[in-house]
């Protein structure tokens, strides 16, 4: 097809929904590399009065396991959920691309569900190691290349070191090693690392954060804020093991602690290596008697911190959003059947680099390639298994 015009015609494709856009690469090989260059992504990302924004999780049940997809924008707010396979694991999210775990094939995998692409990644440790954490860091759109991140725990010599494995899309076959020595291992939190400001952050249930800084390639540890122990003696601690998350907000990371009798923000100077408390709110989410935390937060990019409390003898939780204006909380929608950690979603073009795939079976290809299409069709298109296997019948 002929189109002399290409700057007109990226002008018109950039006001289509993302999804249209795509579409539109097969139109000639000029515009497929228009709209390939993140620069394109970043004119479209402008021209959107408010782009579309999607938390997924999964929930374990004895009976079976399910993908969850919570649409934040548009309005109103919408919650679905389909089958999903017991054997595959959400690992992270960031900027566009979603990082799974096939555990049949032994393989990671990075998959932008808007744009179908994807690439296996093989395990990079023996078994016998302990993993305890694995990190995703897209730099999209600043460029279009992702690294991924693991820790494990080392003892040598009677020392101990967090054992990082780097890999990088500019060296797909190489995982490279990095050590931090540390006093002691102490537990991770439950909540999903942090990508921000070309760092990775793990937040360790004392408080302290260790932080990978994916363009250096080196690890630092960043000691527990002394507001922490300021606000347990004051105020009591509660330790139900969901009383403190890490997340970003409003573009700064932020740490959310959650004492028996408030809620305390912080954010993080990066320069100076320090906490700040910024708001200091009334605890709503936790029971007053025995201190147990009934609700955690979850992280919505265009409000200061938004949390999910439980309703009593139901499996609903309704959900406030702090406002800095008013200093208080507004209570949006109940949502059904929640779990955490739940990870941002937000479709974007960033690019997979695809390389041959090595020592993966013909079987395990179809498989892992209907499992995507699948999970492309849910987040994307809202197609759950149950409408799929219903159009089949058809």
């Amino acid at each position: 097809m002929e189109l002399k015009d290409d700057f007109l015609v990226g002008e018109i494709i950039s006001r289509l929904p993302l999804k249209l856009a795509v579409q539109c690469k097969v139109l000639n090989k000029n515009i497929k590399c228009l709209i390939s260059d993140p620069g394109f992504f970043q004119t479209w990302f402008q021209l959107q009065e408010n782009p579309s924004t999607e938390l997924i999780y999964r929930v374990k049940a004895a009976n079976d396991t399910t993908l969850h997809k919570v649409t934040l924008h548009p309005i109103p707010i919408t919650q679905i959920e389909t089958i999903f396979s017991y054997d595959n694991e959400i690992l992270a999210s960031c900027n566009g691309l979603i990082l799974f775990d096939f555990g049949l094939v032994t393989k990671y995998c990075v998959f932008n569900p808007l744009t179908g692409e994807h690439q296996l990644i093989p395990y990079p440790l023996p078994t016998t190691y302990r993993l305890n954490k694995m990190g995703f860091a897209v730099d999209y759109p600043n460029s279009d290349q992702y690294k991924l991140v693991t820790i494990s725990e080392l003892v040598e010599n009677s020392n101990l070191f967090y054992n990082f494995h780097l890999l990088s899309s500019e060296r797909p076959g190489l995982w490279l090693e990095i050590q931090l020595r540390t006093d002691s291992f102490i537990s991770f939190s439950g909540n999903p690392p942090v990508y921000w400001c070309g760092s990775l952050y793990w937040l360790r249930c004392d408080g302290s954060v260790v932080a990978f800084d994916t363009r250096r390639e080196e690890a630092i540890l960043i000691n527990r804020p002394a507001f922490i122990d300021q606000y347990d003696f004051s105020y009591g601690n509660i330790s139900t093991g969901r009383n403190i998350w890490l997340g970003r907000a409003q573009g700064v990371l932020t740490l959310v602690c959650i004492f028996r009798r408030f809620i305390v923000l912080a954010t993080y100077d990066n320069a100076r290596s320090s906490w700040t408390v910024t708001h200091t709110l009334d605890n709503f989410i936790s029971r007053p008697d025995d201190g147990f935390v009934t609700g955690f937060p979850v992280w919505i990019d265009s409000k200061q911190v938004s949390f999910l409390k439980h309703i009593p003898t139901t499996r609903l939780h309704d959900l406030y959003e702090y406002d800095t204006e008013i200093n208080g909380y507004r209570q949006g929608e109940a949502w059904d059947t929640v779990d955490s950690p739940m990870y941002c979603f937000h479709p974007t073009l960033a690019s997979v680099h695809q390389t041959p795939f090595e020592n993966v079976e013909a079987a395990d290809l179809l498989y892992i390639a209907a499992q995507l299409n699948y999970i492309r069709g849910f987040i994307i298109e809202g197609i759950t298994r149950e409408e799929e296997s219903s159009s089949e019948e058809e």
